[in-house]
């Protein structure tokens, strides 16, 4: 991907008059996330990606593998990264954590263990009774200490029961987790302006892109449109950010991983002198995007030419309404750091599209 380090000017977006008079416009931001913070509440503390556990020697024990493996989740960009780092603390210290981002507590109800009495103090009275008919159950709790949290309760009946209980919700954990990562993501790209509605008139989509992304490239009759964020003054402890859609006619649903592959890989060596993209290193899967049931490939992308590379996510899918198939990719140069919490915000700005 061919990359200037000029310094670029950010887009100007002009608010409208008419006959000298100021007219009522609709916000100029995307205010879809702001709800998800509390500000009756003090400031959330710790690392977005940072959970802190709360469990007894045995219960951690006896799980901490499987929520490692579920929770922090490894996947290979340009090098391995984790979704989340898993942090054991002591109940003695619970006070020092109360107002941090992400809190994890693990009991079981026939251990009786300071950590399950603390549960316990903090649940609705009625949950154990669920989790002595149940076996087991995950319980959540948002902003309840701070403006920005999410608390979650992993108890048992018992031991055996809050093992069997983890392995059905780990997952659930960290969909939970991942969830509010990507909404913080969202608000802090969300804080300023974005492009105005008015830009969206030629396409068959509309947006929200944070107004601090320039036009990049914009291939009418290719069906092509990039954006582009980069500092105004080059610094590698700031990334580039690429947020890029296309689109083209299909009568019925030929999207496949195969047909995203090599559409990308078409589109890119073409447009960006050379970005190639191997099959051999990248992860592939079924993914829901902006609604629709299509593909996500994600790896590393790379040009020879330009002794460069970083990473990338492509998401495609085919609406049945307007008969088209839409390729939406995000992709990060960025030396200096990791990429996957990159993505994330590349995605949930990217998971504003709304086809017309």
């Amino acid at each position: 991907m061919k990359r200037f380090y000029l310094l670029i000017p950010l887009i100007l977006i002009a608010l409208g008059f008419s006959c000298g008079k100021k007219q009522a416009t609709p916000s100029a931001r995307y205010t879809a996330f702001d709800k998800m913070l509390n500000y009756a509440k003090p400031l959330a503390f710790g690392e977005d990606s940072d959970v802190y556990v709360f469990a007894s020697a045995k219960n951690w024990q006896m799980l901490e593998l499987l929520l490692r493996s579920s929770i922090e989740r490894k996947v290979r960009l340009v090098y391995e990264e984790a979704y989340f780092n898993l942090i054991k603390v002591e109940l003695k210290d619970v006070d020092k954590y109360l107002q941090y981002k992400n809190l994890l507590f693990i009991g079981d109800l026939k251990a009786k263990d300071e950590i399950t009495q603390y549960i316990l103090s903090s649940l609705n009275p009625g949950y154990p009774q669920r989790v002595q008919q149940s076996g087991g159950d995950l319980f959540t709790a948002r902003n309840h200490n701070s403006r920005d949290q999410i608390i979650l309760y992993l108890l048992g009946k018992d031991k055996n029961s809050l093992s069997n209980t983890a392995t059905l919700q780990s997952d659930n954990i960290f969909s939970l987790l991942l969830k509010r990562y990507g909404e913080r993501q969202a608000y802090q790209a969300f804080r300023g302006k974005v492009i105005e509605a008015g830009f969206w008139k030629p396409y068959p989509f509309s947006m929200q892109i944070p107004d601090t992304y320039r036009l990049y490239s914009n291939d009418k009759a290719g069906r092509f449109l990039s954006f582009l964020y980069r500092a105004r003054i080059p610094d590698r402890e700031i990334p580039d950010k690429y947020i890029s859609v296309y689109y083209e006619d299909m009568p019925a649903d030929e999207v496949t991983a195969d047909w995203l592959f090599n559409k990308r890989q078409e589109l890119w060596q073409a447009r960006f002198e050379g970005d190639t993209i191997r099959k051999e290193n990248l992860r592939s899967e079924a993914f829901k995007f902006a609604g629709y049931q299509g593909y996500r490939i994600s790896g590393p992308w790379e040009n020879q030419k330009l002794v460069i590379g970083g990473a990338f996510q492509t998401m495609a899918f085919w609406h049945p309404d307007s008969k088209r198939a839409y390729l939406i990719d995000n992709s990060v140069f960025f030396p200096a750091g990791d990429k996957l919490a990159i993505l994330l915000e590349l995605h949930m700005i990217s998971s504003s599209l709304r086809i017309k």
